[in-house]
C-alpha cells in the first residue's frame, strides 16, 4: 500500500499553432453564440464539474479540438475517433463550435487553479469524477504565487571509545530538510527530507608514560 503523499511536477511546454483567422472573422462564431444562448434557456449554463472548487464566471471549452488547432485537423480521422459522419471542411468548422465539441467550464476548471488548460489530461480527467472528501488530483501554481519555505536543522552526534589503538571518534551528522510551498489560496505542500553526511572516524594514538632512568636501568616497568 503507498502512503498519500503529493509529488511535486514542473512541466516546461512549447506549443505548436498551425496558421489561423483570427477568432473574431471566423464565419462560424455565431454558432458558438447560440450554443451558449441555448445552454442558458436550458438551465445548463454551470460548470460541469460543478463541486466545491468552482469559482469564477462559466466559459464556454472547446473539449476534443480548440479553435487555434482547426488547421491542423484531419477531419476523417476524427470521424473514426468519435463516430462522426463530417464530409466537407464546412461541416468540421461547424462542429467546431457544436454542443459536440462544447462545455460549459467555470473559470477555476477552464484556465486557472484546476484548469483543464493548465493541468495535463491524465491529472485533469480525474477531476470529473473526484470523491467530495478527495483532493484533486493537481493543482497549478504560477511562479509569482509558489512561496518557498524551507527549514534544514543539522544534528551532530559524536561518541567516542578506548581502544587497543588509542582513543577512536565517530562524528555523524543527520540532516533534516523541511519545505513548504505555499499559493495564494493557502494550499499547502509539504515536504520531509533526511540524509546523513559520511561519518568521520578519527584516531588518536594511546600515549605510553614515559620510563625514568632507573626503569631503563632496571629494565622496571
Amino acid at each position: 500500500m503507498t502512503a498519500e503523499h503529493d509529488q511535486k511536477l514542473t512541466l516546461h511546454l512549447v506549443t505548436h499553432v498551425p496558421e489561423h483567422e483570427p477568432r473574431e472573422d471566423d464565419p462560424h462564431y455565431h454558432l458558438f453564440e447560440q450554443v451558449k444562448a441555448r445552454m442558458k434557456r436550458q438551465g445548463l449554463w454551470q460548470c460541469v464539474i460543478n463541486d466545491d472548487y468552482c469559482g469564477g464566471n462559466v466559459e464556454l471549452h472547446h473539449s476534443h479540438i480548440e479553435f487555434s488547432q482547426t488547421n491542423a485537423v484531419d477531419f476523417d480521422r476524427l470521424n473514426k475517433q468519435l463516430g462522426l459522419s463530417i464530409d466537407s471542411d464546412d461541416e468540421f468548422q461547424e462542429w467546431i463550435e457544436s454542443p459536440g465539441n462544447l462545455e460549459a467550464l467555470c473559470a477555476v476548471h477552464h484556465r486557472t487553479h484546476f484548469g483543464v488548460h493548465v493541468i495535463p489530461g491524465p491529472l485533469w480527467e480525474p477531476l470529473r469524477y473526484r470523491k467530495a472528501s478527495a483532493k484533486p488530483a493537481a493543482e497549478y501554481q504560477t511562479a509569482d504565487e509558489a512561496e518557498v519555505d524551507a527549514t534544514v536543522v543539522e544534528k551532530t552526534k559524536t561518541r567516542r571509545k578506548v581502544t587497543r589503538k588509542g582513543i577512536e571518534t565517530d562524528t555523524k551528522t543527520d540532516i533534516a530538510t523541511d519545505v513548504k510551498v505555499k499559493d495564494a489560496d493557502h494550499h499547502t505542500v509539504e515536504e520531509h527530507v533526511e540524509h546523513t553526511k559520511s561519518v568521520e572516524k578519527t584516531v588518536v594514538p594511546r600515549q605510553r608514560k614515559k620510563k625514568g632512568l632507573l626503569s631503563r636501568i632496571f629494565g622496571g616497568n
